[in-house]
C-alpha cells in the first residue's frame, strides 16, 4: 500500500521525520556515526557522514521499520525520510537524496525501465485482500463493475492503485479511456471530493479508504481478487547501485531490519497491526487488514522462485517485465526492456548473506 499526500504536507513531513529520526539516536545510531570514523569492512570505503531511508506513507513495513527501531545499529547516522508516493521515491533516486527505500512495484518496474540504478534486494509481501480497493457509492447504486460505466472515478496516477484500478477494469471488460473517467488524486483530495460528491468511486488504501467506507462507500474489488486472477503487486525494497557498490555492509544491515519485520508479522501479528495504527494514526481494527490481508513473504521464501530467486531468475524479475509492458500500453513509456534487463536489476546476494548468519 502506498501513501499519497499533496506535495506540501510530504515537505513538510520529510522535514520532520528526517530531524527527528536522522538526528536522534532511537532511529540512527548516532554514537558511532562520526563519519569517516567507520568504513565498510568489505570495501573499505569510509562511511558518510549520514545515509538516507526513504519509507512510504501507508506502507505497513515502513510503520514496522520505524516503530521498532529496526534501522538502529548501523554503524552510521540513519536519516528515516517519508515519501507520499512512489514516484516521489524514483525521484529521489534519481537526485540521489536517498539510498534505500521500500515501495510498490509499479513505480520500480518504470523507474527500471528508465534506467534508474537500484536493485532490489527484498520482497516484504505481495499485496492483497483490502490493502488497496475499489470503493463506490452506495448512493449511486454502484454493486458491481459493469455499473462503474459513465463514472467518475478517482486514484493516485503512478501508483500501484492506478495500476491495480486500470487491471480491475479490464479484466471486467470496460475501456478506461472510454468507458469511465479517471481523476488523479492522493488520498486526502479523494476524501475531499468524495465528500463534496465530485467523484463516484475510489481505489485507494488506508486511511482513506477506510473514511471513504464510512462515508457512504462500499468496496466491490480489492487486490485480492486480482491475486485470484494472477495479477501480483509486490513491494519491494532497493538499494542504490552506487551506494550498494561502496556499502555492501549497509545493504546488508538494511535487509537485516527487512528480515525483522518479517519475522514481526509472523511471530507477533498484533504489534505489528499496533505498529501500523501509531504510524498512521488509524484504529487497529482498520489497521489489521494491513498485517492480515497482504501476503507476507518470509525470509526463506526470498531466494524461491516465486520472489527473487537466485541471480534474479525468479517470477519477481517476470512481474516486473509484466508491469513494464503494461506501463508501454499506458503511453508510459516507449519500450518495455527485455527481461534480463529485470533479472539484472535484483540482487539476492545480501539476503544470501542473511540467512547464512
Amino acid at each position: 500500500m502506498k501513501g499519497y499526500r499533496t506535495l506540501i504536507t510530504a515537505g513538510i513531513i520529510l522535514i520532520l521525520t528526517g530531524a527527528l529520526f536522522g538526528c536522534s539516536g532511537q532511529n540512527g545510531d548516532t554514537s558511532k556515526a562520526t563519519g569517516s570514523s567507520a568504513s565498510d569492512p568489505i570495501t573499505k570505503n569510509p562511511y558518510p557522514k549520514s545515509i538516507n531511508v526513504g519509507v512510504i506513507e501507508g506502507g505497513p513495513e515502513s510503520a514496522i521499520l520505524v516503530k521498532e527501531n529496526f534501522l538502529k545499529n548501523f554503524g552510521v547516522k540513519v536519516k528515516v525520510i517519508s515519501y507520499s508516493a512512489g514516484t516521489d521515491i524514483n525521484n529521489a533516486f534519481v537526485s540521489r537524496k536517498v539510498d534505500l527505500a521500500s515501495f510498490g512495484s509499479y513505480p520500480i518496474a518504470l523507474g527500471i525501465a528508465n534506467s534508474i540504478d537500484y536493485k532490489a534486494v527484498y520482497v516484504p509481501y505481495v499485496e492483497g485482500g483490502n490493502i488497496e480497493a475499489l470503493v463506490a457509492k452506495k448512493k449511486q447504486k454502484i454493486n458491481s463493475l459493469v455499473d462503474l460505466k459513465g463514472k467518475k472515478i478517482a486514484t493516485p496516477f503512478g501508483t500501484t492503485s492506478q495500476y491495480a484500478l486500470l487491471n480491475t477494469l479490464k479484466l471486467a471488460g470496460l475501456d478506461a479511456k472510454k468507458d469511465v473517467k479517471l481523476l488523479d488524486m492522493g488520498g486526502q483530495d479523494i476524501v475531499a471530493a468524495w465528500t463534496r460528491g465530485d467523484i463516484d468511486a475510489a481505489y485507494i488504501w488506508s486511511p482513506a479508504l477506510d473514511q471513504a467506507v464510512e462515508k457512504g462507500g462500499k468496496i466491490i474489488a480489492n487486490d485480492g481478487d486480482l491475486v485470484k486472477k494472477g495479477v501480483t503487486i509486490p513491494e519491494i525494497a532497493v538499494a542504490s547501485g552506487e551506494f550498494a557498490k561502496n556499502y555492501p555492509t549497509l545493504v546488508q544491515k538494511y535487509v537485516q531490519a527487512l528480515v525483522k519485520v518479517s519475522n514481526l508479522v509472523k511471530e507477533d501479528p498484533e504489534r505489528a497491526t499496533q505498529d501500523v495504527a501509531k504510524w498512521e494514526n488509524v484504529t487497529e481494527a482498520n489497521a489489521k487488514g494491513q498485517i492480515t490481508d497482504n501476503i507476507w513473504a518470509s525470509p526463506q521464501d526470498q531466494l524461491s522462485n516465486q520472489y527473487l530467486g537466485k541471480s534474479g531468475k525468479g517470477k519477481l524479475a517476470e512481474t516486473l517485465k509484466t508491469i513494464a509492458d503494461f506501463h508501454k500500453e499506458q503511453g508510459d513509456i516507449s519500450q518495455s526492456p527485455d527481461v534480463s534487463t529485470f533479472e539484472s536489476a535484483i540482487d539476492s546476494t545480501y539476503i544470501e548473506k542473511v540467512l547464512k548468519k
